[in-house]
């Protein structure tokens, strides 16, 4: 497994290390919540998700950030599973104000793509936009 980091396929990582543990396959898979012909779809994605490469890892108690250290913001750990913890009020409204402020980001970014589209199919074509 001495490739550059950035030839690794997050799946050929996942079935050496699910075949070098001493669980079984099906108790793997269980464990990180899949059913069985999932994994084999899993091991063939060069670029698996990390959350899901995150869930084999705690089903296998291994750490792929070792392989992928890019992935460490994935990881699930469990003392800090934010479905059991009750946030305060002002960790909710900052919490809000986050994903708000994406929101906003994301809508700005849309319009502008929008408008550039749209200046192009005018030069490009001569269509006026509607």
């Amino acid at each position: 497994m001495k490739k550059s980091l950035h030839s690794l396929s997050r799946g050929e990582v996942l079935h050496q290390v699910a075949k070098s543990s001493p669980l079984s396959l099906k108790e793997i898979i269980k464990k990180a919540g899949y059913k069985y012909p999932t994994f084999y779809v899993h091991i063939k994605k060069a670029d698996l998700p990390y959350e899901t490469l995150a869930r084999y890892g705690k089903a296998l108690n291994h750490d792929f950030t070792n392989e992928f250290p890019e992935m460490a913001d994935y990881i699930l750990n469990d003392d800090r599973n934010l479905y059991n913890n009750q946030l305060s009020y002002d960790e909710l409204l900052k919490d809000r104000d986050k994903w708000l402020s994406k929101y906003q980001e994301q809508t700005e970014r849309y319009q502008r793509l929008s408008d550039k589209y749209n200046k192009l199919l005018e030069e490009k074509l001569g269509l006026k936009g509607e």
